[in-house]
């Protein structure tokens, strides 16, 4: 099975071949919306969700690391994580899911009286001698 990066490696958004791969060049590397909408479109549906775990000893931040936010509503959030079903495979012997699922201080609070919500996911190794569930 190929990662996501050699996935990626291998698509071909828009006309040309656009690389992903920010090392390779001066700027960051951003898609434009229609080369978005593209790529997501030629996507398979029967692709699993390639997550790798972060290092059980890993100290700092995590930003880097594989990991799911979505924010908005109750509503909104439960219902896309029943689209991520198979994610709670990473709860095993081997790996845990580390999730935080909590009431946000929005910003514009005070204009629209909206309550916002923030579900985060991220899998992490097991150390040693704590395999378990």
């Amino acid at each position: 099975m190929m990662s996501f990066r050699e996935f990626m490696d291998q698509q071909s958004i828009a006309s040309g071949e656009v690389s992903p791969t920010p090392q390779l060049q001066t700027k960051k590397w951003k898609a434009t919306k229609p080369e978005i909408m593209q790529f997501w479109r030629n996507l398979r549906n029967d692709l699993p969700i390639q997550m790798n775990p972060i290092r059980y000893d890993h100290q700092g931040s995590t930003y880097a690391e594989d990991g799911i936010r979505i924010t908005g509503s109750k509503e909104f959030i439960g219902s896309v994580l029943p689209r991520l079903k198979e994610l709670l495979s990473y709860e095993n012997p081997q790996t845990k899911l580390q999730l935080t699922y909590r009431e946000t201080d929005s910003p514009s609070m005070g204009y629209d009286n909206k309550t916002s919500f923030v579900f985060y996911l991220q899998a992490k190794e097991r150390g040693p001698n704590k395999a378990g569930i």
